[in-house]
């Protein structure tokens, strides 16, 4: 199941088919023709706070009714984060996570695979995160729940 040439990609005035076509191409191209690092080269962070970032989180990229299924999962073992991106609508994953950060209320992941990152503010409990999902130029909503 690919986008491309499917009936789910119409044009349209407001440009938003390009944005979900730029966003799935890089995701695409990890899925597909990317060589993937080993498991020992996954990015981490050994920022303190990060630890408390594990768990499965999941959401979904909302352009014009498509959804994007995406899914973060983050591991702390001995001291170190690690995370990686799972697109499930698209046949994707363990995209390496190349940073993750809690920096008080707000988390923050960045996957340099496909130039894509996450910016959000956490709610009280900790278990949702309500942001901005930025890839080659575009910003979409997305929000992440655990």
């Amino acid at each position: 199941m690919r986008l491309f040439g499917s009936n789910r990609c119409k044009p349209d005035r407001d440009g938003m088919t390009a944005i979900y076509a730029a966003i799935a191409a890089s995701i695409l191209m990890w899925s597909g023709a990317a060589e993937r690092p080993a498991l020992g080269q996954v990015a981490s962070t050994s920022a303190a706070d990060a630890s408390s970032l594990a768990g499965d989180w999941a959401g979904a990229l909302d352009v014009q009714g498509i959804q994007l299924r995406l899914v973060l999962h983050v591991a702390t073992k001995d001291g170190t984060t690690t995370a990686t991106l799972d697109s499930l609508d698209q046949d994707a994953t363990g995209i390496p996570v190349s940073a993750i950060m809690r920096t008080g209320d707000q988390m923050s992941f960045e996957i340099a695979a496909i130039a894509g990152s996450f910016k959000g503010d956490l709610s009280a409990d900790g278990k949702t995160a309500t942001g901005q999902w930025s890839q080659n130029g575009y910003d979409l909503p997305l929000t992440m729940k655990r």
